[in-house]
């Protein structure tokens, strides 16, 4: 299943632990199967040893036959739309979880399941509209991350330039054309004069931006309130940009190439350091909220007192290093444990994200070049 923040408020109101998670590549294609089933029989071998060590009263046959079913189901692994699986359970269910990117494949056993990699996943979640615009054409997409989804166009969309503006020409005045809002209104368009051919071909390049960029801003970008992105030759960017009355509109992240001619896949190859810039910008403002709380004396990255905030509901957002292990656990007191067996197996960082969400505090997931600080873990704090 694709992810939404519901399924892993879901998953953290839970208190039926332990829980086994497991992350797992998927195969991309059947040659791949094999290998993929041998690496969750492995996975499933250390779950059972660890779930052995650290929760002995357990039955752990019966916790680990419902992850068996997945084993051998070679459907599974081959619809899998992702790069990898996510599998987190307990004893009365598994839920699989679709992430984008490819992980380390691993297996974890705690009180709490690990949801940093989809926490990850859904902060990359990142919706908008992407404009594959030409100089006398232009297709529409929904986007999701790296994912497009062609949008299919009413009938009077202006797909392209020939059907928006035809074979009319003005003789001192101006026509209208109906049809670029699905909600039916009417769209005053000034068509082409008689001037010189160029001046002709301008004027009808503007005129026919002006239909796309009020045909999308009607019916999409301001309904919905997604992002606008144009991916279009530089020139073309220009023209579009300068007329666009679309406030969704991007003005840092946009493509300037040709679409002419791309695929798909190809599109959302070209996405792909788009949505980098854009994550990348949203955690600028973050780092700069720490440097600001730090001033304020309302940021810490000390481990101890962020097991304290955590506990408190005291946490506004959370930065975490990616891959990051800390033994300890937060027991059923509140208070940090370092010693006990249990501790000693148990990711510290799984249970200060959980009391930190469980609080409606956010998470952010970093590499380490990115952390605002040299530390493990970071925190703004509300007071």
């Amino acid at each position: 299943m694709r992810i939404n923040r519901n399924d892993l408020y879901d998953l953290l109101s839970s208190d039926n632990g332990p829980f086994v998670t497991m992350i797992v590549n998927n195969p991309t294609d059947l040659k791949e199967i094999q290998h993929t089933k041998i690496t969750f029989k492995n996975l499933m071998k250390e779950a059972k040893d660890r779930l052995t060590k650290m929760f002995p009263e357990l039955n752990h046959e019966t916790y680990l036959s419902k992850f068996e079913i997945y084993g051998d189901d070679n459907s599974f692994w081959l619809n899998s739309k992702g790069r990898s699986t996510a599998l987190i359970g307990n004893m009365d269910q598994v839920e699989t979880f679709q992430l984008s990117e490819d992980y380390t494949n691993q297996v974890s056993v705690s009180r709490q399941p690990n949801v940093l990699p989809i926490i990850q996943e859904l902060q990359m979640k990142f919706e908008y509209l992407l404009i594959a615009l030409n100089q006398t054409s232009f297709e529409l997409y929904r986007g999701n991350g790296y994912e497009l989804q062609k949008v299919r166009l009413d009938e009077d969309a202006p797909k392209t330039l020939k059907q928006a503006l035809g074979d009319n020409e003005l003789v001192g005045g101006e026509v209208t054309f109906r049809g670029a809002s699905s909600h039916g209104g009417d769209v005053a368009v000034a068509y082409h004069g008689h001037n010189e051919k160029s001046q002709e071909v301008t004027n009808d390049q503007v005129n026919y931006y002006q239909m796309v960029d009020q045909y999308v801003t009607t019916n999409f970008a301001h309904p919905e309130g997604l992002m606008t992105i144009v991916f279009a030759l530089p020139e073309n960017q220009a023209k579009f940009r300068q007329l666009s009355k679309n406030q969704n509109l991007s003005h840092h992240l946009k493509i300037e190439e040709s679409p002419s001619g791309l695929g798909i896949n190809q599109l959302e190859d070209k996405m792909r350091p788009v949505a980098h810039r854009w994550f990348e910008q949203i955690m600028d403002v973050q780092k700069q909220r720490y440097e600001t709380a730090k001033d304020k004396n309302k940021a810490t990255s000390d481990m101890r007192e962020l097991v304290r905030c955590a506990v408190a509901g005291q946490i506004d957002t959370l930065f975490v290093r990616n891959d990051t292990t800390v033994v300890g656990m937060i027991d059923e007191e509140g208070k940090l444990d370092t010693k006990s067996a249990k501790a000693l197996d148990n990711n510290l960082i799984n249970d200060v994200v959980d009391k930190t969400m469980q609080s409606a505090g956010r998470v952010v997931l970093l590499d380490t070049e990115d952390m605002p600080t040299d530390k493990v873990a970071a925190g703004i704090l509300r007071y």
